[in-house]
């Protein structure tokens, strides 16, 4: 697979501008910001301390809450070590930190590592009202059906061409049929 071009001499302040730029069109059209990972960002990106300033900014000028997307590095190779750190716990206490300083502006996170493990570890330590999205297409099932301690919830690109069957197994999910 041959990923997109990214611009090495990226700057943050190229990064933030071309975020505002995408954010403003969203929401000018009615939608909901996603905020999803940046090639440039983790190309020019220098630790933690850039990505909680460039998410930081972008939370405080969204007008309603936003989803974050972590798409990992079985994504996205160029994505590595995302958040500031290539040891995934480190990253996730950084993006968590990030989540808790500004939780009245995230309505979620899609994570999308293809390692359950490390999305119920995260889900377990999310702010109340904070959701987790599943991005995990093999193990979705699992995850949405969730145990005692909670869920995640669906937003998966696998489901759009099964849109109207995935919404019935949903359905039956919500009435607690497993079957």
């Amino acid at each position: 697979m041959k990923l997109p071009h990214v611009d090495r001499r990226s700057t943050l302040e190229g990064v933030q501008s071309a975020y505002e730029e995408q954010c403003e069109f969203i929401e000018g059209q009615g939608g909901q910001v996603i905020l999803m990972a940046s090639r440039a960002l983790a190309a020019c990106a220098r630790g933690p301390d850039d990505y909680r300033a460039i998410y930081g900014k972008l939370l405080r000028q969204t007008s309603r809450p936003a989803i974050l997307h972590w798409l990992g590095e079985a994504f996205d190779p160029s994505l590595t070590g995302y958040w500031g750190s290539q040891d995934f716990a480190q990253a996730m206490e950084v993006c968590l930190s990030m989540i808790y300083e500004h939780q009245s502006k995230i309505d979620g996170i899609k994570l999308s590592v293809l390692d359950p493990q490390y999305e119920i570890a995260m889900r377990r330590r999310l702010p109340k009202g904070v959701r987790m999205y599943t991005g995990d297409d093999f193990h979705y099932d699992e995850l949405i059906a969730g145990d005692e301690q909670g869920h995640s919830h669906a937003l998966l690109g696998v489901f759009d061409p099964l849109a109207e069957f995935a919404a019935k197994a949903v359905c039956s999910l919500d009435r607690g049929c497993l079957e």
